[in-house]
């Protein structure tokens, strides 16, 4: 458990607040979740510093701090759970009742790739094989492999590129 946490929930339990303190122990430490950021965010706020200043602060300063956000504990996880709600009614939507288009594209774009690959590298050499001289595309293999490492890139990178840029 880092410093941080460790003092948070020591002025937790000193401050009274069993909720925030609740939180912290279960949802704060070597990978913190969304509630256990949004709590420490929502104290550095009420002491007045930034989190990275948090661990400098006078000890009174994040016990007022802690027993302020403690009557807002609720409302940030009820915050929270409302946003997840919003987003697993986004993806149902987008998975669709009246057609399995919403959702498939995605791998089906995929598989399209690796097909296209297959086709590009197996069965293409072995086409020219059979007709006895090369065959080509119009498009050319390093424009073709720029086209699928930038969809790749987009599809399966962008989120964990937006996950180590939000990391602390």
């Amino acid at each position: 458990m880092s410093a941080l946490a460790t003092i948070l929930i020591s002025a937790a339990a000193n401050a009274g607040a069993p909720i925030v303190k609740s939180i912290l122990e279960k949802h704060f430490g070597g990978t913190a979740s969304e509630i256990g950021g949004a709590v420490v965010n929502a104290i550095a706020e009420k002491a007045g510093v930034t989190v990275d200043a948090l661990a400098d602060a006078p000890t009174e300063q994040i016990e007022s701090a802690v027993q302020s956000v403690e009557s807002q504990a609720p409302e940030l996880i009820n915050a929270l759970v409302t946003a997840q709600q919003q987003g697993n009614q986004l993806m149902l939507a987008e998975m669709g009742t009246k057609s399995d288009f919403g959702w498939l594209w995605r791998p089906a774009g995929m598989w399209l790739m690796l097909g296209c690959i297959g086709f590009y590298i197996l069965l293409l050499p072995i086409l020219g094989l059979i007709v006895g001289h090369p065959v080509s595309l119009t498009v050319g293999f390093s424009d073709f492999v720029t086209v699928f490492v930038t969809y790749t890139s987009l599809y399966m990178g962008g989120n964990t590129a937006i996950r180590v840029l939000k990391r602390d």
